[in-house]
């Protein structure tokens, strides 16, 4: 009998939720990675504002913690979730608590980050449980995905990890983040 590994279970689950793509000449593993950290750049545009920085990021299944760093090197952001919920802490302020990222980013920043999302989004995979669509490229990676009101289009993959996006935009109506992974490690 045949024995499914935990992140093939995940895929094939997920597979009948997607939209059926083309067959890839030569497809690419998609691999789950529950732990991980993520440095890169962030690009933050709403009707009202533009924003830059970096992002330095560590994910775990129970646990994630965010740091937004101006071009200056100064922190801007910082957000940690875990089983009580989500804090962020902005400078000069007090930290500030909620149940999800993005109603307190709302609230506090101005913009809502979809962190619950995100945290698939960056692996090329659409949240588990959630309704998506999704288009493929030729290789069988996923060009474009919406998921939640959100449309993040993958601009480019790693070429060292053909499976893991480099750059993603990610929009919702007034809302465009930008992201670009300059190093991510698998824990």
């Amino acid at each position: 009998m045949m024995r499914l590994t935990p992140a093939l279970a995940i895929m094939l689950a997920l597979s009948g939720c997607a939209s059926t793509p083309q067959a890839p000449s030569s497809p690419v593993r998609t691999v789950v990675t529950d732990n991980w950290n993520l440095k890169g750049r962030i690009g933050i545009r709403t009707d009202e504002q533009s924003l830059s920085g970096q992002i330095h990021w560590t994910h775990h299944p129970e646990t994630d913690e965010l740091l937004m760093i101006s071009p200056l090197g100064q922190g801007v952001a910082r957000i940690v979730r875990d089983a009580t919920g989500v804090t962020l802490e902005v400078p000069n302020q007090r930290p500030r608590h909620a149940a999800d990222a993005e109603s307190l980013t709302r609230a506090v920043l101005g913009y809502g980050l979809p962190l619950s999302g995100l945290s698939w989004w960056v692996q090329a995979l659409p949240a588990p449980g959630r309704t998506f669509e999704a288009t493929r490229d030729a290789m069988g990676r996923i060009a474009q995905l919406k998921q939640d009101g959100w449309v993040i289009d993958y601009l480019q993959y790693a070429d060292d990890a053909p499976a893991r996006p480099r750059k993603l935009l990610v929009v919702r109506s007034g809302l465009e983040i930008r992201l670009v992974t300059d190093t991510w490690k698998g824990e």
